[in-house]
């Protein structure tokens, strides 16, 4: 079973590298979003970090929908978007590491 830990340490391993001048990494925690709030990721990592965990934590995607943590004009170059901000812009809803580790235990995608 899949702990919130584990999801805490996959993401900071490959996604939370120490900054540049500061040589720190980012506060983290299982309500951490990855879409909201103070360290927002562009859509072209959501999209990385996602395919990622779908694949390294054998969650079936069925139902996730990109556009609701990353809201932009989709693409089919890409599994879930190619990112390219249009005029009608939405905000986006938390994705937080609490849902990636909740669904990751239930080996599907609990949010659709």
């Amino acid at each position: 079973m899949v702990s919130n830990e584990e999801i805490i340490n996959w993401y900071n391993e490959r996604y939370n590298k120490p900054g540049y001048f500061s040589k720190k990494r980012r506060p983290v925690t299982i309500d951490t979003s990855l879409s909201t709030g103070r360290y927002v990721w562009a859509c072209e990592t959501g999209d990385d970090i996602m395919k990622e965990y779908f694949e390294k934590f054998q969650v079936e995607p069925q139902g996730f929908d990109f556009l609701k943590y990353w809201p932009i004009e989709a693409s089919g170059l890409s599994i879930f978007a190619l990112c390219t901000c249009g005029d009608d812009y939405e905000e986006p809803l938390p994705l937080t590491l609490k849902m990636l580790a909740e669904s990751a235990r239930a080996g599907k995608w609990l949010y659709g």
